[in-house]
């Protein structure tokens, strides 16, 4: 039984007759007829009463049928409709990975809302990973897209283009004498202890430290922690101090203050990385859509 024979049959079944039927179809009614008798012969039931030559009217085992074969039409109407949109990339699911600043500064939420309201029928997977994760579960294909700290070199089958610059911003305890100033200087911050992040994070980055101090000095390393967070709770514990992006600083840790760093040109980027041969139609739309976006924000 093919979805043509319910065509056929809903046809005949709403007309109640077979000339009828068959000028909706645009078949011969001749045709329509030998149809009728294959899907009964097919289902082992008679479908149609014969009124007139006609003229029908539903049996007992016809009305149930026709309520089965619209409900299968509607749906087979409906898949093809979800197929034609994820075929244009207006439909389908799309796995974003994210680094935290990315996260706190917006700049993930606001992009895939206003891809959302463009885009209804597609859905997002959000999963928070360290840079390095996120090239990882791309090019393992368990992400699609990533907001990543930006890179000096993608690695092999990953590209990507930047979307965001954030200002670096110091992160001290309350304690400290640079809290009280509204902002510092890479010069105030030449002698001081940091808290950096584990060197797998910042591999193949410049680091955010190295960003702000002067040039000739060498930063003091007095520990290392594996994410953002934690930097901020070794600060706020009086450890050391550190260099976050100025997203986090919407982040509220008791104990810990943030300051902008001023007199320096450095920023901390953000990048969206995707696989190099990517070719599902609803992630290339967010490319495009995301691309379009930073080549305005960015001007």
């Amino acid at each position: 039984m093919e979805l043509r024979h319910l065509k056929y049959f809903v046809a005949v079944a709403e007309e109640l007759h077979f000339a009828r039927a068959a000028t909706r179809l645009n078949i011969a009614a001749p045709t329509l007829s030998h149809q009728i008798g294959a899907l009964e012969t097919m289902l082992g039931a008679k479908l149609l009463t014969r009124k007139t030559k006609s003229a029908v009217t539903l049996t007992h085992s016809g009305r149930h049928f026709l309520i089965e074969a619209q409900e299968t039409l509607k749906q087979a109407a409906h898949a093809e409709l979800v197929g034609r949109r994820a075929g244009r990339g207006d439909a389908g699911s799309i796995s974003v990975g994210y680094v935290l600043s990315a996260g706190c500064s917006g700049l993930v939420s606001s992009n895939l809302d206003s891809f959302k309201k463009a885009h209804p029928d597609v859905s997002f997977k959000l999963a928070r990973k360290p840079t390095f994760g996120q090239f990882n579960a791309l090019i393992d294909g368990s992400l699609d897209i990533a907001f990543t700290r930006t890179p000096q070199c993608y690695p092999s089958g990953l590209t990507g283009f930047t979307v965001d610059r954030q200002a670096f911003c110091v992160a001290l305890p309350e304690g400290h004498r640079l809290a009280a100033r509204k902002h510092v200087t890479p010069a105030m911050l030449a002698d001081e202890s940091f808290i950096a992040m584990s060197l797998e994070m910042e591999a193949g980055f410049w680091g955010n430290i190295s960003a702000v101090i002067p040039p000739g000095k060498s930063p003091r390393i007095l520990d290392r922690a594996p994410d953002p967070f934690t930097v901020m709770m070794l600060v706020a514990a009086g450890v050391g101090i550190s260099v976050l992006s100025e997203s986090l600083a919407g982040i509220s840790i008791p104990g810990l203050v943030f300051r902008k760093i001023v007199g320096i040109t450095r920023t901390c980027d953000i990048a969206v990385v995707h696989r190099r041969n990517e070719t599902a139609p609803v992630v290339m739309a967010l490319i495009d859509f995301l691309r379009a976006r930073a080549r305005t924000q960015l001007r």
